[in-house]
């Protein structure tokens, strides 16, 4: 820019071109200046004032675009934040070149009658999901992939990856999940999708074509980092935000109920403060500058109307924690955002001759709409998006089309890096160019008899006014004949379109990368625990013995074990030499730390040989005695099986764990490990402190491993954890497992068909080793669960089972990086909607081939039903890819623990040099 202003102004030297482009970024840079400037006293807490206060003193969380970065996370921009942007300055919106007429391809067109054929093109859905991407499946598309009676088409750009490994299994969730890589859509040999530029985000015009043209009436247009909030079948209580509700709510009846501000006088309606934004101001990108603070743009009363439901063409769904804002709002506005809960259901509707825009990244499309999808590709894709959520809306004015948000976000937005610059840049034609754009919708009137010729005279209208390029209209009359050919029944025209109010006319997780390479173990280390759980003190164990690696067992249990065998297994040893904090103190999961105990504790172990020997400290359950291990100068295994904070019941007490944490984080001599032990446990952690754990989940695979699957006996077993097992089923065996077998081994576990398994936890070794064994689990579904024992008290570290102070909630805030919209610490009879969604992490919701009933009688109907060798074998597939995951990731661990460290004399001293506190209380 200095480079440019100097050679314009100092040396006279400058074209024309040159001229507006340095004005063009001058007068961004005033309105950003002068915006921030206006705005200031409403931006409210910084990122850092918003932590919570144990974490005030943290130094990285957010990046300079206010991107969540938690410690020692590498994140690079994604090629979207580093594309450029059509500018424009001083724009008039007045025509200033015409379009060929030897172009125009449907002027006196007459739709062709509709051909009924029999033909379908597989695979063909009703419901389909959308997305265009260039990274490796991210969490929003493995939620995707959850929904049932939904086909996904993912779009691949050139950088995409040539594979795109979901988790999908095909008879679980969605009924097909296509990947159209890019060499794949090079083989289509198709004129319109041949007319589409790469490396673009208009590339997703392709999987609509792909959708539309396989049965779709409904199209989820979304961004590969909006996360639906419940994805498990039946997991959205009533009330709570679900896209199959959302559907429901225009689909089921005739007429729907909507809130609409009727009489509202100004051409725009800024959705966000009536639906619950937490600052103000608050407006969606792509809203006209002038009008984001016009309280009159939000505040028109809503007023209960009914409307016919098929008039609704699409429906939009905010986003929580990262809106979808534009960059002036990220730049000089709190983030995140988190959107009022409210009880409110019905949709708002906006009035026809109003504009609002919407996006490309969490929207419902219906088959009366389709003719809308298509996304301009000559200007970026931060405002392909929005121009086309405008054309539509205008286009629908003409049909009697209605456009409208849901009441509450469906999705959680955590967000792939951009740079605001970058999006600043990006977004130039939005801010200079959409209220007269605004303005000439509201003008525009169409001609013809047919929505076709409308649409073609629209675009040519806005190439002419210089909103879009000339290849975009050739683009949108291949896109009307790719709908001809499809069989796309059109709309027809309604006799009186809407008009825009009379004052009008006078005046766009997972960047993460992946490591797969091969890992070979390159040491041989010693591994300590003084665990207390029976599980975990043999799953890590067994799985290290696997790897060559020596593991001490050193709790107070010692010798005794479910399965004596594992303590007998290569490297893994029992020490018994143990401190009276460990042998007689640190007894259960709740029991809380003090300075004397980790003083002891240090002092009976500091000159301790088979210590001295330990390079690696791993904690389990209770994870937070990992703290104990703090003064011994070795790595820490932090991977909690169960709540991360048990026993550290007070606000000062958890805090000072996650202080503890992320110091360990962030620490490279010793390297510490923050893992966790089940994807709940990965999340709940990630939810308070920001740290995102490395997967080492159970599995059992190590110690289960000569116990092939032999169903001889007819009898089905049945867990019943929560005694809530009572059924009269006559065509099966059901027999408790402890009626059975008073003291069962693995080897009788597997002589049984199946099993019925009714959980008291979200996660559980118990049935870990189940589904390592692959045996054919059938348990309750998220409906069941919460007619006959809700989980909540296990769940929560707060509750009477565990720290017994539920008030401790409402002290301890979530971290800025967590992107869950619920607590996990309350109850379903204080928040149903919190408890269905943090069920979803639970295992047995996670796992893939469990099959779930919804009561008893329909157990029966799926045990009738069921293939249990099948079943088995698809368990065993999942099995083998999850060992292989494990392993790569305990072998990166290994090879980045220092081994041979030795064990300092003094504490004090040892808290100071490798921590900078003097005392554990500090």
């Amino acid at each position: 820019m200095w480079k440019l202003f100097r050679t314009c102004i100092l040396t006279k030297r400058c074209t024309s071109q040159k001229v507006l482009y340095l004005l063009a970024i001058i007068t961004i840079v005033a309105i950003v200046f002068i915006y921030m400037m206006s705005t200031f006293s409403h931006s409210g807490r910084t990122n850092a004032e918003r932590l919570p206060s144990h974490m005030a003193q943290q130094k990285i969380f957010f990046n300079s675009n206010g991107v969540c970065i938690p410690p020692r996370q590498k994140v690079k921009l994604s090629s979207a934040s580093r594309e450029s942007g059509m500018t424009g300055l001083v724009f008039s919106g007045y025509a200033t070149r015409t379009f060929p007429p030897e172009k125009v391809k449907f002027e006196s067109f007459q739709l062709p009658s509709p051909v009924k054929t029999s033909a379908r093109r597989e695979p063909w859905c009703e419901r389909w999901a959308v997305v265009t991407t260039i990274f490796r499946p991210s969490d929003t598309v493995r939620r995707q992939v959850r929904l049932k009676d939904w086909c996904l088409v993912i779009v691949a750009d050139l950088k995409g990856p040539k594979t795109y490994e979901t988790g999908w299994i095909k008879g679980e969730g969605n009924k097909e999940v296509v990947y159209l890589s890019s060499d794949t859509q090079k083989t289509m040999k198709d004129s319109f999708v041949e007319a589409i530029p790469w490396n673009h985000f208009g590339r997703k015009n392709i999987g609509y074509i792909y959708a539309l043209s396989r049965g779709a009436s409904i199209i989820w247009d979304f961004d590969d980092d909006n996360m639906l909030k419940f994805w498990i079948p039946g997991s959205a209580p009533p009330g709570a935000p679900s896209i199959n509700d959302a559907i429901a709510t225009v689909g089921n009846e005739e007429t729907i109920d909507a809130l609409e501000p009727l009489g509202h006088a100004l051409p725009v309606y800024n959705p966000y403060p009536i639906l619950g934004a937490t600052s103000l101001p608050s407006w969606p990108r792509g809203m006209p500058l002038d009008y984001i603070k016009d309280p009159e743009c939000s505040n028109t009363p809503l007023k209960d109307v009914k409307v016919p439901s098929k008039s609704f063409g699409v429906l939009q769904s905010l986003a929580d924690y990262q809106p979808d804002v534009d960059a002036i709002y990220r730049i000089t506005m709190p983030i995140p955002v988190w959107f009022k809960r409210s009880k409110e259901t019905k949709p708002l509707m906006i009035p026809s001759g109003v504009l609002t825009p919407y996006n490309a990244q969490a929207t419902l499309h219906f088959k009366s709409a389709f003719f809308a999808l298509f996304l301009p590709v000559t200007v970026n894709g931060r405002v392909s998006d929005i121009w086309r959520s405008y054309i539509a809306q205008r286009l629908f004015w003409e049909v009697g089309l209605k456009f409208g948000f849901i009441s509450r976000p469906l999705v959680v937005q955590d967000r792939n890096d951009h740079s605001n610059l970058g999006d600043l840049k990006a977004e130039q034609d939005l801010y200079m160019k959409s209220e007269q754009l605004v303005q000439f919708l509201g003008e525009w009137k169409g001609k013809g008899t047919t929505l076709v010729e409308r649409m073609e005279q629209l675009w040519i209208a806005l190439y002419e006014r210089e909103y879009i390029d000339l290849k975009d209209v050739e683009l949108m009359q291949l896109w009307v004949q790719s709908l001809l050919d499809a069989g796309y029944e059109f709309p027809s025209l309604i006799p009186t379109p809407a008009t825009a109010p009379s004052n009008v006319v006078a005046n766009r997780r997972d960047d993460t990368e992946v490591d797969d390479s091969d890992c070979k173990v390159r040491k041989s280390l010693t591994f300590w625990t003084s665990d207390l759980h029976d599980g975990s003190r043999i799953d890590k164990p067994s799985l290290l013995s696997s790897l060559d690696q020596k593991v001490v067992l050193a709790g107070h249990k010692k010798q005794r074990s479910p399965y004596p065998f594992v303590l007998n297994m290569k490297g893994i040893s029992v020490y018994t030499k143990l401190s009276p904090v460990i042998n007689y103190e640190y007894l259960t999961h709740s029991t809380a730390l003090t300075e004397n105990m980790i003083v002891r504790n240090f002092n009976f172990f500091k000159n301790d040989p088979q210590i001295a020997s330990v390079d690696a400290f791993i904690c389990e359950f209770p994870p937070a005695m990992c703290q104990l291990w703090m003064p011994f100068n070795k790595t820490i295994i932090f991977a909690p099986a169960h709540r991360y904070n048990l026993g550290r019941c007070t606000k000062e007490e958890w805090g000072r764990l996650d202080d503890h944490l992320h110091t360990l984080a962030s620490m490279d001599s010793p390297k510490h490990i923050i893992a966790a032990s089940s994807v709940y446990d990965s999340e709940y952690l990630h939810h308070y402190t920001g740290l995102d754990p490395i997967p080492l989940f159970s599995s059992c695979l190590f110690y289960t491993a000569n116990n092939s699957y032999n169903p001889t006996r007819d009898e089905i077993l049945v867990f019943d954890w929560l005694n809530q097992f009572s059924t009269d089923i006559q065509k099966f065996q059901l027999k408790n497992v402890r009626d059975l077998y008073p003291h069962y081994q693995l080897s009788d576990l597997v002589k049984h068909r199946a099993v019925v398994y009714m959980p008291h936890s979200v996660m559980g070794y118990a049935m870990s080793e189940l589904y390592s064994l692959a045996l054919p689990l059938f348990m309750p579904s998220m409906k069941f669960m919460q007619t006959i024992k809700p989980l909540g008290p296990d769940r929560s570290s707060l509750s009477a089972r565990y720290c017994k102070k539920p008030e401790l909630d409402k002290e301890i805030q979530p971290h800025p990086c967590s992107t869950h919209p619920y607590s996990p610490n309350v109850e379903a009879k204080d928040d149903p909607e919190a408890e269905y969604y943090w069920m979803q992490f639970a295992d047995f919701f996670q796992w893939p081939h469990i099959v779930h009933f919804d009561d008893f009688k329909d157990l029966e109907q799926k045990l009738e039903a069921a293939d249990f060798n099948n079943i088995h074998k698809l368990m065993v597939e999942t099995l083998n890819q999850r060992k292989e995951e494990l392993l790569h990731n305990w072998c990166k661990v290994i090879n980045s623990i220092q081994g041979g460290r030795k064990v300092p004399q003094d504490y004090k001293q040892a808290m100071q040099e490798l921590y900078g506190i003097y005392m554990y209380m500090n």
